[in-house]
């Protein structure tokens, strides 16, 4: 063994003449240590001439040889090495629910990031094991609470965000030097599957018809422009109105405040279809009039704030007046559900908001349009993201229900090959309804 190799505690470096050999490494004399999780030690003596020590994994003997050389190579020069870990006062070390709140308040992501991250650590992870100290559980614990809340009936997909939630924030802790490794790193879930939850053009316009008018725009931003649900309803008149037949899509409404998109793919000059056109032009009318004077005074005498001049410029807002939030929006899309099963149209009971997106998504791929005028219309960044999420749930598009044509509802000429139910004006499908 050279001076630069790290120390193997699995094995005898000097053993006894007549020892047995190890039945997995010939050649070699286990050692009392053998099987033990950290096989490899990195040596070196400090300025003082007393022993120090770190181990690293059986996977990582390249990594005990590099921190063994660093950590020789200081002394030499006469540097400091790097403090030893075990010098550090067990006292200092947080909670994991002490440390949630730093990892919090230092996350540098999009404010939708830090409050998806804040959502899962303080629901899901607190609770089970927010007292215990950062450095003290173990691997296996915690692929015992994964396991948990699968067995609690959460689903894969939930339960991969806690997972991925929760190693970032166990990253940090390493970078801050309160743990030697991830615990959760290597962790492996199921993979979720892909929502099989398949909306037709009979769903769409039930479902327009039926949720809260005022809400209503918000469901076509959904089925025709794949907005995401805070960005239908961050959608602006002058998003509508700065390029003639286009909509700007450029930020989001997230607890009623303006924000950034998710991605910079995000943003883009979206075609507006003559639909959708109209359709705006008779929400505006209906409710985005000014409030008159009795409203004003109505609102005052309920000791209401004054409205933000900034909420004049949205498309849709609540009857207050104010930005549609996350909540409401489901509500109501969930309201819209239970009418138009009433009606007999049995649209999936799992639907959400976010499936009007999965919706274009699968229209347009089955439509034939070229797949790049799909990933732009998604705004994807990659290609494989639009063919591979949800292009393929929809084979027969019934376009027999559909409210317009093709170019009517998408603003773009029709790929050739549609049929022909796909290719009648809207004003024909109004006569032919009378």
């Amino acid at each position: 063994m050279t001076t630069e190799e790290p120390y193997d505690r699995w094995h005898k470096a000097r053993p006894r003449e007549g020892e047995p050999e190890c039945p997995e490494h010939p050649g070699l004399v286990p050692s009392s240590d053998h099987g033990c999780e950290k096989r490899w030690q990195a040596r070196w003596r400090d300025r003082n001439g007393q022993q120090r020590s770190k181990n690293f994994p059986k996977n990582k003997k390249t990594a005990a040889a590099a921190y063994q050389r660093s950590q020789r190579a200081a002394v030499d020069e006469g540097r400091d090495p790097l403090p030893h870990r075990g010098q550090r006062k067990k006292s200092a070390t947080p909670t994991i629910a002490e440390y949630t709140e730093t990892f919090l308040s230092r996350h540098e992501g999009r404010p939708g990031t830090v409050d998806t991250y804040r959502y899962r650590l303080r629901g899901h992870v607190i609770p089970v094991l927010g007292e215990r100290r950062i450095d003290t559980v173990k691997r296996g614990e915690y692929r015992d609470f994964l396991a948990a809340l699968k067995s609690g009936g959460m689903p894969d997909s939930t339960r991969s965000g806690v997972k991925k939630s929760l190693s970032a924030l166990l990253s940090m802790a390493v970078e801050d030097g309160y743990m030697e490794g991830n615990p959760v790193a290597g962790i492996r879930l199921p993979k979720a599957k892909n929502r099989e939850i398949r909306l037709t053009w009979k769903h769409v316009v039930a479902l327009a018809e039926e949720i809260y008018p005022r809400y209503e725009m918000m469901i076509w931003y959904g089925a025709l422009q794949a907005l995401r649900s805070m960005e239908a309803a961050g959608v602006r008149r002058s998003d509508m109105e700065t390029a003639r037949g286009k909509q700007l899509v450029e930020e989001q409404r997230q607890r009623g405040r303006a924000a950034p998109l998710k991605t910079e793919a995000s943003t883009a000059f979206l075609p507006v279809g003559s639909f959708l056109l109209d359709k705006y032009v008779a929400h505006v009318a209906r409710w985005r009039a000014p409030l008159s004077e009795g409203a004003l005074r109505k609102r005052e005498r309920r000791g209401l704030a004054p409205l933000r001049a900034e909420y004049d410029d949205l498309v849709t807002v609540t009857r207050y007046g104010t930005p549609v939030r996350e909540n409401a929006l489901c509500r109501a899309f969930n309201q819209a559900k239970e009418r138009v099963r009433a009606r007999g149209i049995m649209i999936p009971e799992g639907a959400t908001f976010r499936d009007l997106r999965h919706f274009v998504d699968a229209v347009l791929v089955a439509s034939g349009l070229e797949p790049r005028k799909v990933q732009a219309r998604m705004r994807h960044a990659r290609l494989g993201e639009t063919l591979d999420t949800y292009g393929y749930l929809i084979w027969d598009v019934d376009w027999e229900n559909a409210p317009a044509s093709f170019e009517e509802l998408y603003g773009i000429p029709a790929p050739p090959g549609l049929p022909e139910a796909a290719l009648v004006p809207r004003a024909e499908r109004e006569t032919a309804a009378r």
